[in-house]
């Protein structure tokens, strides 16, 4: 228990001093888990070459906008983790 607090501690220090690098791996890592919960945005290709439309719920709705928000999330992670690399790797 007091490893997870210290733990805990570590990452809210990491997260007020500005490390982009843990930032980007919390975002990214939230972002992965929401699309192995809502599954990807497909309802487009559902409907498409189907004799009969689907009507599209509200519940299709907000689960295709979690999706996307966590593609978008993946996306931002990954962009918040590239900016210090590429940092560090730059010399001028």
């Amino acid at each position: 228990m007091m490893e997870a607090i210290k733990f805990a501690a570590r990452l809210f220090t990491a997260l007020a001093s500005g490390d982009l690098n843990v930032v980007g791996l919390i975002v990214g890592f939230i972002g992965g888990l929401m699309v192995t919960v809502f599954g990807l945005p497909s309802i487009g290709l559902l409907n498409e070459g189907m004799y009969v439309e689907i009507e599209v719920t509200w519940r299709m709705r907000i689960y295709n906008g979690l999706a996307r928000l966590g593609l978008v999330m993946i996306m931002a992670g990954f962009l918040l983790q590239l900016i210090p690399a590429v940092k560090a790797v730059h010399v001028p």
